[in-house]
């Protein structure tokens, strides 16, 4: 049986079995990559999510329960460019076409009524498992995707990138019908193998009644192209597409946003919270989401007095007496999880007392610095031993996370930049000292606070130890360059975070040595960093980057799906700071700015917080959309936040009120 669809542009793999496309590839890409997911490569995926599958509700076939097309009754072909599959459910025929148009792969769903009477379909699902996923560093920069999924109702895409950023990538675009969301399917430790794996892409149609004899129609076209850029060129000349777009999607104070429609006509309708509808010819509708934040200082000041009001342990008797802890907005009282350590009283939570001390700096808070102290004496004692070893947490000496280390020599820097005591800085030197000792030097932790550390010791008059700890820092960098792309697995195999230190390393030694060797490191890793970031017109999207296991190890709700924004996105904003500390380019002040910005969606007003935002509509069938209850570890936007303040003073000056 014909199994395939080919051309010079295309080389498409059809399971007879399902009639899902198990490999969609160009058959000029050196690397050979497969853009789907299919059993053959990936073994935990399932057949049943390939690529063209779906389900929908039919509610005269069972009710509420989704019905999976999965069996064709017959397959087509018509050469080496048309092939169709038939499926049945019930009363509903859905018949999936794909043709190849030279340069474009066409693929169109029909819903058909064969019954008498009229059809309710509930919840259409198309399952396009895009091969979005981490086994290795090596693999993914030559054989993985990123998928930055955009559902506008009538104006829908995908923008698919090779994580390595070389081209040829694959772009989809809805020409027909309507896309409003979606979902995340076969997600989690049994199927996916936990962090490593986005889960299956389920793109979601709407509501549809069929009369007898009706047929509704969802259809788009595929093709290659070079990059964000040439995706959105390309895009524009296909007929329904329609590219809405703000200039920024953060917006602060009355100041007004500024969108731009590529089609003639449309009207622009009043912000409902942060999303503004955008109405098209023909009854068509799209939107982007612009969220306004009243005044930035006073969300961070408001931010402060919560966690220095509500998140920190006052009870003298408590072995955790001075931590900061999760804080649960559900049951407004503070979370401590101590076997799960992720929500423990250490680790990522430190950043609480970080955001703290920069916050004395800037606004002098009398009850501030109070319980900053406080929690720095808590780190001291219980977090750290005298030798400068930190601990996972409270009197764990068996557990090592090299991630801890920094986070505390970060602390201890921000309480001498605060206090001006020299023990401060002493135990700053002395952690980051235990960090490379534990082998640190073989590790991607972030943000090791290289710049700062050096020249604080060399304002403090104490040069033997900024030398010692440049020293310690060039040689971390000369491995990041030696090693390129053969990055060691993290807790994640690759990953946002990862590559984003492999930038901000070589960057930090640049700017301490202006040896280019670092600079030209730097350099090699931006693209691969820039391709986790989208351009949808979402403040939690545009330039935020891809992360998808945050909310099932951070959150209460336990969720795994995307998590758009995860405040660690904010890491990458603060990488572009450095490099246009670093080069003077404009552009990377600007997109650094903007990524900081759109991760305040993660505070409210009144200074509560959520650790993510799980994006999709649903996953694994359970609902989504929505913020975890759970204030954990997100303070650590703020900080890059003030950071960037303090290296770009007019930030403040020109955005924050």
């Amino acid at each position: 049986m014909k199994t395939k669809l080919t051309n010079q542009f295309w080389d498409v793999a059809i399971d007879p079995c399902t009639g899902a496309m198990t490999r969609l590839s160009h058959p000029g890409d050196s690397h050979g990559m497969n853009w789907v997911c299919s059993p053959s490569e990936n073994l935990w995926f399932s057949s049943s999510n390939g690529w063209g599958l779906g389900y929908c509700k039919i509610p005269s076939m069972g009710g509420a329960a989704a019905l999976r097309w999965q069996v064709p009754i017959r397959l087509t072909w018509q050469g080496h460019s048309t092939q169709r599959v038939l499926y049945r459910l019930g009363p509903i025929e859905i018949c999936v076409t794909r043709r190849l148009h030279v340069a474009r792969l066409d693929e169109t769903f029909v819903f058909h009524n064969t019954s008498k009477i009229a059809q309710p379909i509930l919840d259409i699902g198309l399952f396009t498992p895009f091969n979005d996923n981490y086994p290795d560093a090596l693999t993914c920069v030559t054989r993985r995707c990123h998928a930055h999924v955009w559902c506008g109702g009538h104006a829908a895409y995908v923008c698919g990138l090779r994580m390595g950023g070389v081209a040829p990538h694959l772009g989809l675009v809805l020409t027909d019908g309507f896309i409003g969301g979606y979902n995340i399917e076969g997600r989690g430790w049994l199927t996916t193998g936990g962090s490593n794996n986005r889960g299956t892409i389920v793109l979601n149609s709407k509501f549809q009644t069929l009369a007898p004899g009706q047929s509704h129609r969802i259809a788009w076209t595929m093709f290659w192209h070079t990059g964000w850029d040439d995706f959105k060129a390309q895009a524009r000349q296909i007929p329904g597409f329609v590219d809405v777009q703000a200039a920024r999607y953060t917006v602060v104070g009355k100041e007004r946003p500024q969108i731009t429609i590529s089609e003639r006509g449309a009207r622009i309708e009043k912000p409902v919270g942060d999303i503004i509808k955008v109405r098209l010819a023909k009854s068509r509708e799209t939107w982007l989401r612009v969220q306004r934040i009243e005044n930035i200082a006073r969300l961070v000041q408001q931010r402060v007095a919560f966690v220095a009001d509500r998140q920190q342990v006052l009870d003298r008797r408590s072995r955790w007496y001075g931590a900061f802890l999760s804080y649960d907005n559900d049951l407004q009282a503070q979370f401590h999880n101590p076997k799960w350590g992720d929500q423990n009283e250490g680790r990522e939570r430190v950043g609480m007392g970080v955001l703290l001390a920069q916050a004395w700096q800037r606004w002098q808070n009398p009850k501030t610095a109070v319980a900053v102290r406080r929690h720095h004496r808590f780190v001291r004692t219980k977090l750290q031993l005298p030798d400068g070893t930190v601990l996972n947490s409270v009197g764990d000496r068996q557990t090592q996370r090299l991630y801890n280390y920094p986070w505390v020599a970060q602390l201890h820097l921000e309480m001498h930049r605060a206090f001006g005591q020299a023990k401060f800085l002493t135990d700053a030197g002395r952690t980051l000292r235990q960090y490379y000792q534990r082998g640190g030097a073989k590790f991607y932790a972030f943000p090791i606070p290289m710049v700062d550390a050096v020249e604080a010791f060399r304002a403090a008059g104490r040069k033997r130890e900024a030398a010692e700890l440049l020293r310690l820092f060039c040689e971390h960098a000369d491995r990041v360059v030696t090693t390129g792309t053969r990055i060691p697995s993290h807790e994640v195999n690759y990953e946002q975070s990862i590559i984003a230190p492999a930038t901000l390393i070589p960057l930090e030694a640049y700017l301490l040595t202006r040896d280019e060797k670092y600079l030209r490191c730097a350099k090699e890793f931006l693209p691969l960093l820039e391709a986790f970031n989208g351009r949808q017109p979402d403040h939690h999207l545009h330039d935020i980057g891809i992360r998808h296991w945050d909310g099932f190890w951070f959150g209460r709700q336990r969720l795994w799906g995307d998590t758009f924004p995860h405040y660690w996105s904010a890491l990458t904003g603060w990488v572009f700071y450095r490099y246009w500390q670093a080069t003077g380019d404009e552009a990377y002040r600007q997109r650094g700015r903007e990524i900081l910005l759109n991760n305040l969606s993660t505070f409210r007003p009144d200074g509560s917080a959520s650790c993510a935002y799980i994006y999709p509509d649903a996953v694994n069938g359970n609902p989504a959309h929505c913020w975890d209850s759970l204030a954990n570890d997100q303070d650590w936007a703020l900080v890059f936040l003030l950071q960037a303040a303090r290296l770009d003073p007019a930030f403040a000056r020109d955005r924050w009120s």
